[in-house]
Parts: C-alpha cells; structure tokens; sequence
C-alpha cells in the first residue's frame, strides 16, 4: 500500500506574522500579572476617634491613621506620620497597633493612633508610610495650592542654609 505524501509550504511571512502575535499576547499577559501582583498601600485617616473598651484611652479624643496593604505584594511598614506646611514640622506617629516594622501582607492593616495633642490638623499637607526600602506611601490632605506654595518656601529655606554651611565651610 502506498501512502500519500502531503507537502506544507509555509512562507516565511506568516511564520513572523504569527510569531509577533504569540509574543504580544505573552507580553501582555506579563505585563497584567505584574501590575497586579504589585503593592497598593491605601491610608485612611479618621480624627475625633474615641476607642471604646481600652482602658488607656478613656474619655480621649484620638486620631487614627490606617494603613492598608490592598495588593498582593507583602509590605513592611516603618514609619508612619505626617508632613506638615510651611513653617511647621512633620512628625513620626510613635505609638502603633503593631510595633514597627510591621509586615503588611494581602489585605492586612496597621492602626497608627496619634494621642491628644496640640498639633492643628489644619497646617497637614500629607500623611505618609514608608516602607524598609524607602518608597513613601501618600495622603494628601491639604490643596495643591498649599502644597506648591509650602514646598517653595521650603526649597527657598533649605537653600539658604545650604548657602550660610557653604560660608561657613569657607571660612574655617
């Protein structure tokens, strides 16, 4: 019995036609794997917060900053604070739900609680997070008009004292 013979011609153009189109659709499907894998960190601020049950916080008006790892990434948190307008200084909330650093898996949170103080709330440009390699985590709380005029002035500031060690430098 005599088998037949099939011959297949396949031009070189199809074969990279093809070609591009398995490699785009593999492109692509990396490239959505790893947007969703990354860290998003969301922050949640609540003030005039009263914890009710803790003995340490009774008849106490609080402020609780919320950090949330809503990714899949694990983060480790190590500061939590805030960043204030010009002229004030920004602060690291001390006292944490979780001693810092934390580590904030798929869909965990860290409770910052800010005590009573005499900060004015209304003088925050941002609260942030930072992580163990140095990427801040934001909030922005104050408007964009504030932020741009406040981080001016502090340029402007910065670059005096940079001028006055400069001279001093100098002399010595």
């Amino acid at each position: 019995m005599v088998w037949p013979t099939f011959h297949i011609t396949i031009s070189g153009s199809v074969l990279a036609a093809y070609a591009a189109l398995v490699s785009t659709i593999t492109g692509v499907v990396q490239l959505s794997n790893f947007l969703r894998d990354r860290a998003k960190i969301k922050m949640v601020v609540r003030y005039n917060q009263e914890i009710v049950g803790d003995p340490r916080y009774r008849d106490q008006i609080l402020t609780i900053v919320r950090v949330i790892n809503a990714g899949r990434r694990p983060v480790t948190i190590n500061t939590v604070g805030a960043e204030c307008l010009y002229p004030h200084n920004h602060f690291v909330i001390p006292q944490c739900q979780a001693s810092l650093p934390y580590e904030l898996t798929e869909g965990k949170n860290l409770v910052a609680i800010l005590p009573p103080c005499d900060i004015d709330f209304s003088t925050i440009d941002l609260w942030h997070a930072s992580d163990a390699v140095c990427r801040v985590y934001k909030l922005r709380v104050a408007s964009w008009y504030a932020h741009v005029l406040s981080n001016a002035r502090w340029r402007r500031e910065w670059r005096r004292n940079r001028r006055k060690s400069t001279k001093a430098v100098k002399r010595a």
